[in-house]
């Protein structure tokens, strides 16, 4: 904490050198910003200059959700939308997440999901997080509209934001560790390969078995064969617990189905992905490509795309970034590379990526009113 503290006072300092050049306020803000996401949740300047927010539940038509609001002025209007965890919109990171941007004027909208709270995502999550949008537009129809995602959750806020009477009215969105093409994201979740973009060679890392046993968790309850979802379910757990528990009398006793979602964890060759991505059972293959990014037209997308990932980022290469960059040719795009972040974890704030972050911060906090 002392470090971030150092950290901290340091970048406002040198802000506050500028203050006759730019937007000064905006930028002691983000540094605050900063060392808030990098606290996550412990107590932090930032939250002694800003006042008490408002946080409760709320309903409309056809969803519900978690509303954070700024004590003063809404100046921006954000759908803040949970990844696949257990926890969903109670997830406690993300939370933390919410009430730093709602101290910085932005009314935070955090959807319920059904599906991620059993580590999976859908097709339909596009709709929810679209109807969280017009409730949430309609209801601050003065600001500016926008929507953050995390890792695969960006799926579906790409999609929402794809919608036609949403298109023009988004004025912001926000990537975090996100992914374009979902087989290219599946191969180096399986296999580690991934490619860079402005590089012709291709790069290998050791697959993330969290990421693995995610992928069968997820995709399990897809499948006709209720006995085959249960055995994969119980792979899933065990191997995620413990990489080395025997799972020989689960998968000998699985059925067509389910060997073919194995295959696909258990494969290292990242020629031979597509193909078994082609043979898994319909619903499978459905839901997979229904959040396919690579398979929507993202030059649609207007407005600002702020683009966030971690270049060692173990569960989501940071060329997937790279690819939804190039994808969204009608959209403003700010692409912002860092290290040592891993897979979204922000509290791993260092000398190396603190200018980084911090301009991502600056991008964000620029679209309010």
């Amino acid at each position: 904490m002392r470090t971030l503290r150092r950290l901290a006072i340091g970048l406002a300092a040198l802000v506050g050198l500028l203050f006759m050049f730019g937007r000064p306020v905006t930028w002691v803000q983000s540094a605050l910003v900063m060392w808030d996401l990098a606290a996550g949740g412990a107590p932090t300047l930032w939250q002694e200059v800003t006042d008490q927010l408002l946080e409760y539940p709320t309903r409309w038509e056809s969803g519900e959700g978690d509303l954070y609001l700024p004590a003063g002025k809404v100046r921006a209007a954000m759908v803040l939308v949970p990844g696949a965890a257990v926890l969903g919109r109670d997830e406690p990171r993300l939370q933390a997440l919410a009430r730093t941007f709602a101290r910085a004027g932005f009314a935070i909208l955090v959807p319920e999901l059904p599906e991620v709270r059993r580590l999976a995502l859908s097709r339909a999550d596009g709709g929810r997080v679209a109807s969280a949008l017009r409730h949430l537009g309609k209801w601050q129809p003065d600001v500016p509209l926008g929507v953050a995602a995390i890792s695969y959750a960006v799926g579906p806020a790409m999609i929402a934001a794809l919608e036609g009477d949403l298109t023009s009215r988004i004025a912001f969105l926000v990537s975090i560790g996100g992914y374009h093409d979902m087989t290219a994201a599946i191969r180096f979740i399986t296999t580690g390969a991934f490619r860079p973009i402005g590089d012709s060679r291709e790069f290998r890392r050791e697959p993330n078995s969290y990421g693995r046993w995610a992928f069968l968790q997820a995709n399990a309850g897809r499948l006709d064969n209720a006995e085959d979802a249960r055995l994969l379910q119980e792979i899933a757990r065990r191997r995620g617990r413990d990489a080395s528990a025997d799972i020989t009398a689960l998968t000998t006793a699985l059925g067509p189905q389910g060997r073919a979602v194995l295959a696909v964890v258990d494969n290292r060759d990242p020629d031979a992905v597509a193909t078994l991505l082609a043979a898994l059972p319909e619903n499978v293959r459905r839901e997979i490509d229904g959040l396919n990014l690579a398979f929507y037209d993202l030059s649609k997308l207007r407005g600002h795309l702020i683009l966030v990932h971690g270049q060692g980022d173990p569960l989501v290469p940071h060329s997937e970034s790279q690819s939804l960059a190039a994808s969204a040719s009608g959209a403003r795009v700010s692409l912002f590379l860092m290290d040592d972040i891993g897979h979204v974890e922000f509290n791993a704030v260092s000398l190396a990526n603190a200018w980084t972050m911090w301009r991502a911060i600056v991008a964000l906090l620029g679209e309010r009113n």
